[in-house]
């Protein structure tokens, strides 16, 4: 595969120099369907709120979910050490050397948290999060919100997630009736379903399968192809399969890394115009958004955070103007779209092999499979080591 993206990659230079007149001329980064939107309940956060960082590039997933479980077995040693230890210290030799354990044991934990705050304060911005001002901001602009996780049937899942249930937080929408084009903004998970007469509580919450993060979504007019475009960096905490990556041209593949499912590279091509990767580009890439097809529906992914679905005011502007500019670019073009692979091409279908990409178990999770066992191992090897080394 990556011998194949080398090969096309090689003949297809910037897309804006190889079609710079198919390119239309990119209007201002200003709101027009969304121009009369008041943001001015957003506009003065209270004076106690904290900032969080707002990152313009993530830390590897792997290297994030290892520092973590690296800090765990640390500190599940540091604390085993500590009630622990002492009782079996009475040799001064092995006293010393469960004390030696457990200062390197601290000083691995200081050194994640130091790593993590380095990261951020090299890649990131501190912004204040508006989502406290989110209910007034929905009331002076006719729109719907609801802060409580709520069951959503409304929007496709996900692939490898059919079967779960989805509930979104945090949703935005506007209100029926109402003028502005229709979107749904908001942070959703999937969990497995739970029965109905067991409602989650602190003790015992959903048994969450994965947290999808802050997102917004626009209709798309018909159904279309699985087609997504993941960020630079995300690649290794996706569970889509990467061999489905398909090469758009130099310029687009330095933003993303576009998958689609396999013998549908034609159909990708079809619906992702120069004009939809100048807009995916300009408007999503550069502002570190990913993207994503599924089913009749467009999804946005909001850029990273050190706190994981924070809404910021800038963030927020974006998600509109890809709502009215960016989403309506691939709407335009997918009108036009038919599954060919479908016997009558009138019919709102995408053939079952073009519905969503085929799914891996994400690194991330191998990762982290390593994590729970090392809090146990770690600490247990070291009061081990000790006895072998030091025997009363």
């Amino acid at each position: 595969m990556g011998e194949r993206r080398r090969r096309r990659a090689a003949t297809v230079t910037s897309y804006r120099s190889r079609y710079s007149g198919a390119v239309t001329e990119r209007a201002p980064d200003e709101l027009r369907a969304f121009a009369s939107l008041d943001f001015g309940p957003l506009e003065h956060p209270p004076s106690w709120a904290r900032g969080v960082w707002r990152l313009t590039r993530r830390m590897p997933p792997w290297l994030e979910v290892a520092l973590v479980a690296l800090a765990m077995a640390a500190g599940a040693t540091a604390v085993i050490l500590l009630f622990v230890g002492i009782p079996l210290g009475g040799v001064p030799a092995r006293a010393a050397f469960f004390a030696v354990c457990f200062a390197v044991s601290i000083a691995v934990v200081v050194g994640v948290i130091a790593a993590f705050r380095v990261w951020n304060r090299r890649h990131g911005r501190r912004l204040v999060p508006v989502g406290p001002e989110l209910p007034g901001f929905a009331t002076a602009n006719g729109f719907e919100f609801r802060a409580a996780s709520v069951v959503e049937r409304e929007l496709p899942a996900p692939a490898g997630l059919e079967g779960e249930v989805q509930r979104v937080a945090q949703r935005l929408a506007p209100a029926e009736g109402s003028p502005w084009p229709r979107f749904v903004l908001g942070s959703r998970l999937f969990h497995t379903p739970v029965p109905e007469d067991v409602p989650p509580t602190a003790e015992r919450p959903y048994p969450v399968r994965r947290d999808e993060g802050l997102f917004v979504a626009v209709p798309l007019p018909r159904l279309l192809p699985h087609i997504a475009l993941v960020r630079r960096g995300e690649a290794s905490d996706s569970n889509l399969d990467l061999t489905a990556a398909y090469s758009m041209g130099l310029e687009f593949d330095r933003a993303f890394t576009l998958l689609c499912p396999p013998g549908y590279e034609r159909d990708a091509l079809y619906l992702f115009t120069p004009d939809v990767m100048a807009a995916m580009i300009d408007d999503a890439g550069a502002a570190q958004w990913g993207a994503e097809v599924i089913d009749d529906w467009l999804f946005f992914r909001f850029p990273y955070s050190s706190q994981p679905n924070a809404v910021f005011l800038e963030d927020l502007r974006r998600a509109f103007l890809l709502v009215e500019r960016t989403a309506a670019e691939l709407a335009k073009q997918a009108r036009g779209y038919r599954d060919e692979r479908v016997g009558d091409r009138t019919l709102d279908r995408v053939s079952d092999a073009g519905r969503r990409l085929r799914t891996r178990v994400r690194r991330t999770t191998l990762v982290a499979a390593f994590g729970l066992p090392a809090m146990v191992i770690a600490p247990t090897a070291v009061v081990v080591a000790a006895a072998v080394l030091f025997p009363r």
